[in-house]
């Protein structure tokens, strides 16, 4: 919807110029919504792959909320390894390890029981490592959501 005010025209003001700037600053509300909406569907996917495992291995998030980018790169690369370990922990370790103690048959049943785990955790693991890197370049673009987060924390916790 464009509404051109007649008045505008004839102040000289540069018509062109001002739907550029409507135009931008509606894909930036859009772009960063559809991050938070995007941040918010990967950590709860995250969270209900992590509840599948026995034991929950995926790291705890950190408390401080990233400002940019560059703030989430150590959670995200230790949420992905994390996965990765718990499958390569499961499929391959203690199926090992089983064949070792007890034998083939025994190796074999560790491997049934790990396959679940050994294809959830790595998701789980990229599931939680995109919501916070979605959570920083949301944080990035739009600093202002980053506050409110804060304030509504500290109205939480208080």
């Amino acid at each position: 919807i464009v509404l051109v005010v007649p008045e505008d025209g004839k102040k000289g003001r540069d018509l062109f110029r001002r739907l550029v700037y409507g135009t931008s600053r509606f894909m930036g509300k859009v772009a960063v919504e559809a991050l938070s909406t995007s941040a918010k569907l990967t950590s709860f996917t995250a969270k209900q792959l992590n509840g599948v495992q026995p034991k929950s291995r995926l790291p705890k998030r950190p408390r401080a909320v990233p400002q940019n980018a560059a703030d989430i790169s150590n959670h995200a690369y230790v949420s992905l390894m994390s996965g990765v370990k718990e499958a390569n922990s499961r499929i391959i370790i203690i199926p090992y390890q089983d064949f070792i103690a007890h034998g083939p048959g025994s190796a074999a049943r560790s491997v049934a029981k790990g396959v679940p785990v050994g294809l959830l955790a790595p998701i789980a693991g990229a599931s939680e490592a995109l919501s916070y890197t979605l959570i920083g370049l949301r944080n990035q673009l739009d600093p202002e959501s980053r506050r409110e987060y804060l304030s509504m924390m500290s109205d939480v916790i208080m």
